[in-house]
């Protein structure tokens, strides 16, 4: 795939308090083609998640409230995102810590920009993501069924990996899973998702699908919701209902 088509999926959320270095690193990765949303801290960065869905996230560790090296596991969890730290604490226990809390890159400032940007595009790699706004389905067997429990609130993939649903998550697999195979309009998810407004550009249900196929940490297999252009979304292997 060509660096540029890939570069134009991969939506950054760069969280730095330094205008001097957030602006030209963020004016050097849109030139690449990537989406670019900066924040001066992880408390701006909150309100913003659901509507950017970002697939890399650049934290710094030193930030006003807080700390980037505290916030790092749990923006992983909510995003599904791959973080790359950007920082001045450059020692070996500080990348040590970091990497070991779960980053997936750490690079100390003053960075190359051609450093970092091989590196966002190396992780965006690992994360198996190579297509605008979502992770590619596994290839299952054909016949291959998740059972979704509406009484036990649990989705199990068809190697047998069980996990229990946030109420958000219980909310849309449960409109998808009514026809397999069917889109089912974006409205009625984002109604499921208790919001009043959307607009084509909201990646609330992106997030939300990044989210639970964390969940599936063992399986072979990751829910395969798809977008449906100009439709909804679509989940379209078999699934047997219970409850």
């Amino acid at each position: 795939m060509p660096a540029t088509h890939v570069s134009s999926a991969i939506r950054v959320a760069l969280v730095d308090d330094e205008p001097d270095f957030r602006q030209p690193v963020a004016r050097y990765l849109r030139k690449q083609g990537m989406t670019v949303h900066e924040a001066g801290s992880v408390e701006d960065l909150m309100p913003m998640l659901a509507d950017i869905a970002p697939n890399i996230i650049l934290l710094d560790v030193t930030l006003p409230g807080e700390s980037g090296r505290d916030a790092l596991q749990r923006l992983r969890e909510d995003t599904g995102a791959g973080v790359i730290m950007v920082t001045a604490h450059g020692g070996l226990e500080d990348r040590i810590d970091g990497l070991t809390r779960g980053a997936d890159g750490y690079l100390c400032k003053p960075v190359s920009m051609r450093e970092l940007e091989a590196v966002v595009l190396s992780v965006w790699r690992r994360m198996g993501q190579d297509t605008a706004g979502a992770e590619p389905p596994a290839s299952p067997a054909v016949d291959a069924e998740w059972i979704f429990d509406a009484d036990a609130w649990t989705l199990a993939s068809p190697d047998g990996e069980r996990v229990r649903l946030s109420a958000a998550e219980y909310g849309v697999i449960s409109l998808l899973t009514v026809t397999p195979g069917q889109p089912v309009p974006r409205d009625h998810l984002f109604v499921a998702l208790r919001k009043t407004q959307s607009g084509p550009d909201d990646r609330s249900v992106d997030l939300l699908v990044s989210r639970l196929r964390r969940k599936f940490s063992t399986s072979a297999f990751k829910p395969p919701i798809q977008s449906v252009r100009g439709i909804g979304y679509v989940f379209p292997m078999p699934v047997v209902r219970r409850g």
